[in-house]
């Protein structure tokens, strides 16, 4: 049996493959909400430290036990807070934890593979994470794609050769990837029906480019929730979120949504939503993504008029305003809303066939050295290498200083835009992030700096001396490996050693 399970920030979604080739939503019991399919992502913490996940938490709306966007948390910068509860303290990963331990343990026990999607913004810590949660399934029957590649696979585009934008827009994240399509498809099924059985090289969709930031549908609630509680006096609690959370929605398909609240009956246009997105750098968000997407499509001969699809994913994608950005800058006619809910989980699915994309890395890498007694890198493996590396990249290591004993490798994730998250402290204790929309910022993450690959030198090493080369790869999984050769010596000091899963 091939599932798929898509987790997201407000809902997620379990997918299984038939053996017909057709894919069906598979409803968890207790879990999933039977009028939507989908399962929310929130989590209830009984006092005695049980759990209650899903559809069954909806009806248990302790603003102190009801966790809820967890999944952002998860993946902010500087994380959140713990939650002090009962005498323990809860982290977002503790929450997370409880909540894919339930869904996994409602999944049926007889698994061939399980797609895990992820977001293009994850980095490894991220992955690394659900790899640990999913212990108990052999890691060769587990396979972690990102959200907008598999959303790209799901939508089923009928246009050989087309180049697609996919824009996934959910609660707590936006990602985009720009997907050529294979030149050559059968009339029905999916465009991987040639990828999937072989062919061609022709046959394998290209990922161009990709991009992503913290920021989502809670945010739009939470700035909701704030304009009311200072304007009416409002509690800001769980409760005015779940309002404010109905009032957006409502919004997508109405002009003006009714909020009655603490005895208020407020009303609210699209207009007044408008404004307070503009208010909160909301739109210069979404350009920003878009407009980096486009910088490295141009880089490779791809401009707007070319792309021929725009293809919608995540509920935050049906407001209008957000279609309006896109409508204005791609063309109305390209614009795509056919299934925002489940082509995620539907493409994931078709990965699990053996299929896949000509990937890219969507973050820089670079390895640490030191200048002037500071620790700088040297980045080696740019953003936007086709994975996996035809031929192996070489950098050549010298001694930072005279008689210097050892070497070390230590290699960084390098991304030049990733959203911070700005902290919100509601009455209540609870400790929510919030994406700031405009907000710029450099982040470099170390990834194994803790247990650094060490190289002795034997004799010694010296500034002015060439001394060890050293060959990375990056296979089809995405793991970064590297070959070292002493060149005093000329000899192999390490043969193909894994130094971490990169994207």
């Amino acid at each position: 049996m091939k599932l798929a399970l898509d987790f997201g920030t407000t809902n997620s979604l379990v997918a299984l493959r038939e053996s017909d080739g057709q894919t069906r939503i598979l409803p968890l019991d207790m879990l999933t909400d039977p009028d939507m399919q989908t399962i929310p992502s929130l989590v209830y913490i009984h006092e005695d430290g049980r759990a209650t996940v899903g559809h069954e938490a909806l009806s248990l709306d302790s603003d102190e036990r009801l966790f809820r966007d967890f999944k952002r948390g998860i993946l902010a910068t500087p994380p959140p807070q713990p939650r002090p509860l009962d005498g323990k303290l809860w982290h977002a990963r503790d929450i997370g934890t409880h909540f894919l331990k339930t869904v996994i343990t409602a999944l049926p026990k007889q698994i061939d593979m399980l797609a895990m999607s992820v977001p293009v913004t994850a980095f490894q810590e991220y992955v690394e994470w659900l790899y640990a949660i999913f212990d108990d399934i052999p890691p060769e029957k587990v396979r972690i794609v990102d959200e907008s590649t598999a959303a790209a696979l799901g939508y089923a585009i009928k246009s050989p050769g087309a180049t697609v934008m996919v824009f996934d827009f959910g609660g707590g994240t936006l990602d985009l990837s720009l997907v050529k399509l294979p030149e050559h498809r059968e009339n029905t099924g999916g465009f991987l029906g040639r990828l999937l059985h072989g062919g061609s090289e022709n046959a394998s969709a290209r990922v161009i480019a990709k991009a992503g930031r913290i920021l989502g549908g809670s945010d739009i609630d939470h700035w909701l929730a704030e304009k009311l509680s200072n304007k009416y006096g409002f509690s800001n609690d769980g409760q005015l979120l779940q309002v404010c959370e109905r009032a957006k929605i409502a919004l997508s398909d109405e002009q003006q949504a009714i909020i009655q609240f603490g005895g208020q009956t407020i009303t609210l246009t699209r207009q007044d939503l408008r404004e307070l997105l503009e208010e909160h750098g909301f739109f210069t968000a979404i350009r920003r993504v878009i407009d980096k997407v486009m910088h490295t499509a141009r880089q490779n001969g791809i401009f707007k008029e070319d792309i021929h699809h725009v293809l919608l994913v995540g509920g935050m994608s049906l407001m209008p305003a957000v279609q309006d950005v896109l409508k204005e800058y791609y063309g109305e006619e390209r614009v795509h809303a056919d299934k925002p809910f489940t082509a995620v989980a539907e493409g994931a699915l078709l990965l699990t066939e053996g299929g896949g994309l000509n990937d890219y890395l969507i973050h820089s890498y670079g390895l640490r050295y030191l200048d002037e007694g500071t620790h700088q890198y040297d980045e080696f493996l740019p953003m936007g290498t086709t994975i996996p590396l035809d031929k192996p990249v070489e950098v050549v290591l010298r001694a930072a200083h005279d008689d210097q004993q050892a070497l070390e490798i230590i290699i960084s994730e390098i991304d030049p835009e990733r959203a911070e998250t700005i902290e919100v402290i509601q009455e209540n204790g609870e400790t929510i992030f919030v994406a700031q929309g405009d907000d710029i910022s450099i982040s470099i993450t170390p990834l194994n700096a803790e247990t650094p690959l060490q190289i002795p030198l034997d004799p010694p090493g010296h500034p002015d001396i060439d001394r060890v080369r050293a060959e990375f790869t990056v296979d089809a999984n995405r793991r970064l490996r590297v070959t070292l050769t002493d060149l005093q010596k000329r000899r192999t000091l390490v043969k193909d050693a894994v130094l971490a899963t990169i994207r």
